[in-house]
């Protein structure tokens, strides 16, 4: 191989390279007319960026040649033109041949996924003339223009506009005609332009073009421009920003030809019936993507074009400071990307390409009044108005990320052409690391940070990072490969520097200087004496083991918008007090704030003063003192209760069952008169009940046959027998994987859900698990619990376990508290028995340093724990993201911050209610 070949490899490489990798995103980036915003613009993306990039491979050939003035060096070489034109045309033809090839594969790949049909002499058809046109009009347009930019709008409009012609007059006809119409026509223009093309290099001369450079001609002859030079008025600023605009004015040009292009293919929409091609009709509606390369060609003349022009050198030498020169050169960059990439296409297509956001400003006028309640903006409805303007900030923000990172790649090439590929693989790259920054690696590397976070530290970094070697690299007269790996170095620091910053903040990096646990009292409870840690979301009891019962409702402060963001989660606090008497069995409050009891001697009590209508509509929020309690009825045989809904499920020593209260209930109308206005009922006829419990937060009852039974609307009743007490009120049996006797369960996520509970030998068990039920002929409720037993470590010396989720807390004998993370990175192959090992593997880490705990309990996402001085600690298990659900439902933003990992105390058993 020749030193020539080589040189024309060199060439052609970079834009081949990625021209290859453009056309890999098939596979990735599915296109769906009915799918989300994000995944249209994915898809345009990558649609008009891997053409645009194989306009540039064809371009490349000459166009190299021409941008770094080395076309008359090649003219002038002992080596005829022929064989000149046969390298060139050879490994151009070979170079597009490939990336064909490879677009093909992947688009076959992409519609076997689907499932979709392959029309493959479409599909080759489309690639072939695509490839075909741009290879002939990629070698005339440089050759004739000899200007890179004005050639790469030439190579994309005439065929465009011979393609609306053709639309104009010959869409109505069936879709083979059309088809084969447009392929000969297009056919036919390839292969005239490559003769063209060759008649021009065969007598190509070694001055350029005498038709001069592609600008705005009248702009030279404007008046005020004459009488403003005649004036002799210092304005230096105003002379750059004036020079700055006719920098660009052959983008201007093309601009002004692309938009009467666009009026074109808006008639034919509108005017033609397309229907009979499919292909035509999606060619013409994506049509207005062709203005995403207006930003790219802006930004990448803006300084590259000055080193070509061997200007760049005389204007740092101006009397104006280069901060200022380069500002008015960045700004004039971003402000003409706007303009033509976002402002031409919704002046053209309107809200075609943005549904749904509300244009007007009585719109926006509306939503400002409702936000502004009592002289105080609303944060909330500031959110929801700017969540129907999020499309177009996306719209605005993809302009101005191709247009800045263009404007840095210009700074580091020699002339626009150079700048082009690092353009556009700097782009693909920016994309990628903000879709980084919001879940880094998706699930992979999740444990950085979740959230929004990096949105405002790392990003802002890395974009100020850019900005400032952009205007290092402006102050360089020129560009070379140790400038390259100056900015390379510099933004890989800025990249780790911005991903330590994000997670060092996340994870509350400050909160490691202070104390991880405040110091408990003196004790007061000891391991031995039994003590029962309870809760049911609103309420929290406290058993001892002499039956003393102390309650506490939970009080909720609901946080500001503020502490959202932060993830400043706080803890519910849980003021109450023991119930007046001893020898209590079980107690009971429902939402309704009327509490009922159960003594050792089997004698029912009630609280007497039932909750005010006020405080039903406010439910779980409202704080009510734990009241004494007065006996109700004179029998003597209940042994067990529990509260759902309305009503109260009782069990007698007889094994009968029964229901105290109502199903329902008018509150809205009606004062609630209180349990003490209803009579006990039985249900059903069987004698065999033993006691009714709540287990993972679901009621069930247990036989003296030891089966374990559920509210069939609370469970899957698929294959299991069902049991009808009254009209109205069925259970299911649970297939003998209720708890037992275990000392307490709980609930773990880890690939499926599983049960999970410390059993009277002290050993952590899975007692049951979510299995797929291949049995089930329906569509619906695909998994089962079905029973097993299997341990979870070697340990035997557990007393209880709290939490649900991927994170558990047990509690030991020793009266140390441990933590479980059940975390699952990812799910490469959906094992059931690769998870259970994965489970059975997990090793604990120890919480805390106190050695004083005594009992344990799961809440929402947390555990609650109980120290011997009476002291309650709540403890975060899950992130903030998974805390604020709604928040990120609504918003999209989610909180900024974890929530702090350290115990936050919620109350005190011994401490005396207000």
């Amino acid at each position: 191989m020749n030193a020539f070949v080589k040189k024309e490899i060199r060439l052609l490489m970079p834009s081949f390279l990625i021209c290859c990798a453009l056309a890999l995103p098939n596979l990735a980036f599915r296109f769906h007319p009915d799918g989300s915003l994000m995944g249209w613009w994915w898809f345009m993306m990558a649609f008009v960026f891997s053409g645009a990039m194989a306009v540039m491979l064809a371009l490349n050939s000459f166009g190299a040649e021409v941008s770094a003035g080395t076309f008359c060096n090649l003219l002038a070489q002992p080596i005829s033109r022929q064989q000149i034109w046969d390298t060139k045309i050879s490994l151009l033809a070979a170079a597009l041949f490939i990336v064909g090839v490879c677009w093909s594969g992947c688009g076959i790949a992409r519609l076997m996924m689907l499932g979709r049909e392959l029309n493959l002499l479409d599909l080759f058809s489309g690639v072939i003339t695509f490839g075909l046109v741009v290879f002939s009009g990629g070698l005339w347009a440089v050759l004739l223009l000899r200007q890179v930019a004005a050639a790469f709008w030439f190579t994309l409009l005439v065929p465009g506009v011979i393609l609306v012609i053709l639309a104009a007059f010959f869409a109505d006809q069936s879709p083979e005609f059309f088809t084969g119409l447009t392929v000969s026509v297009l056919g036919l223009y390839s292969l005239a332009g490559f003769f063209f093309a060759r008649w021009l290099f065969f007598r190509a001369q070694d001055v350029q073009w005498s038709g001069g450079t592609i600008v705005m001609p009248e702009m030279r002859d404007m008046a005020w421009f004459k009488s403003a030079s005649a004036m002799r008025s210092w304005r230096p600023r105003a002379a750059l920003w004036r020079k700055e605009f006719m920098l660009h004015q052959s983008q201007f040009v093309m601009a002004f030809v692309l938009f009467l292009l666009h009026l074109g293919v808006l008639g034919v929409r509108h005017f033609c019936d397309l229907s009979h091609s499919r292909d035509l009709k999606f060619t013409l509606e994506i049509f207005w993507g062709l203005w995403f390369v207006m930003p790219l060609l802006v930004g990448c003349a803006a300084v590259a074009e000055e080193r070509k022009l061997g200007t760049l050198e005389g204007q740092l030498c101006l009397p104006v400071k280069r901060r200022t020169q380069f500002a008015i050169k960045f700004f004039v960059a971003l402000f003409l990307s706007l303009l033509l990439g976002v402002a031409m296409p919704l002046l053209l297509e309107g809200t075609r390409i943005l549904p749904g956001v509300p244009f007007g400003s009585a719109t926006l006028q509306k939503g400002l009044t409702n936000a502004l309640t009592s002289a105080q903006f609303d944060f909330w409805v500031a959110i929801g108005i700017l969540n129907g303007y999020l499309p177009l900030l996306a719209f605005i923000g993809i302009a101005l990320l191709i247009g800045g990172v263009a404007f840095y790649a210009s700074s580091l090439a020699r002339n626009t052409l150079q700048s082009l590929a690092p353009a556009v693989l700097g782009t693909l790259l920016m994309v990628f690391l903000l879709f980084a920054a919001a879940m880094p690696w998706g699930r992979e590397l999740e444990f950085l940070w979740r959230g929004p976070l990096a949105y405002f530290i790392g990003v802002p970094l890395v974009l100020l990072t850019l900005v400032a070697l952009a205007y290092w690299n402006f102050q360089q007269v020129k560009a070379s490969a140790q400038m390259g790996w100056r900015n390379v170095l510099a933004f890989v620091l800025a990249v780790l520097l911005g991903v330590t910053t994000t997670v060092a903040v996340y994870h509350r990096a400050w909160a490691k200087l202070t104390p991880f646990e405040p110091v408990h009292d003196a004790a007061r409870f000891s391991l031995a004496d039994s003590v029962r840690l309870e809760n049911d979301w609103r309420n929290l009891t406290v058993r001892l083991p002499e039956g003393k019962f102390w309650q506490a409702r939970f009080k909720y402060t609901a946080p500001n918008p503020l502490a959202i963001l932060l993830g400043n989660f706080k803890a519910p606090t849980a003021e109450g007090a023991f119930l007046s008497g001893s020898n209590w069995t079980a107690t009971v409050d429902g939402f309704w704030f009327q509490q009922a009891g159960i003594k050792t001697d089997g004698t029912l009590w009630v609280s007497p003063k039932p909750a005010k209508p006020s405080k039903l509509d406010r439910t779980e929020r409202v704080q009510s003192k734990v009241e004494p309690l007065a006996r109700f009825g004179s029998e003597t045989n209940w042994s067990s209760l529990l509260g759902q809904g309305l009503s109260v499920f009782l069990v007698k020593n007889d094994g009968t069952l029964w229901r105290w209260g109502v199903t329902n209930f008018d509150l809205k109308h009606k004062t609630w008169p209180g349990l003490q206005a209803f009579t006990p009922y039985r249900l059903g006829t069987e004698t065999n009940w033993a006691e009714v419990f709540q287990s993972s937060y679901r009621l069930k009852f247990r036989k003296t046959d030891d089966s374990v039974w559920t509210l069939a609307d609370n469970w899957n009743t698929n294959n299991r027998t069902l049991l009808e007490i009254e009209p109205g009120l069925t259970v299911a049996s649970l297939k003998d994987i209720g708890p037992g006797k275990f000392r307490s369960t709980a609930s773990i996520q880890h690939g499926l859900q599983y049960q999970v509970g410390v059993r009277d030998d002290g050993t952590l068990r899975i007692w049951a698990d979510e299995r797929w039920d291949r049995s089930k002929k329906t569509h619906n409720n695909y998994y089962e619990w079905f029973p097993t037993d299997l341990q979870i470590g070697n340990e035997t010396n557990w007393l209880a376990v709290g939490g649900n989720g991927e994170k558990i807390i047990t509690l030991k004998k020793d009266g140390t508290l441990w933590l479980w993370n059940f975390h699952r990175s990812s799910i490469s192959v959906w094992d059931q028995n690769q998870f259970e090992a994965e489970i059975q593997k997990t090793i604990p880490v120890r919480l805390g340093r106190h050695t004083d705990w005594v009992a344990i309990s799961g809440y929402w996402g947390s555990a609650i724990t109980l120290a011997a001085d009476g002291s309650l600690w709540w403890w975060p298990l899950q992130n903030a993201e998974q805390y604020y659900d709604d928040l990120s439902d609504s918003s999209g933003i989610g909180p900024l911050l974890d929530i702090s990992q350290k115990p936050q105390l919620i109350g005190n058993v011994f401490s005396r209610s207000d």
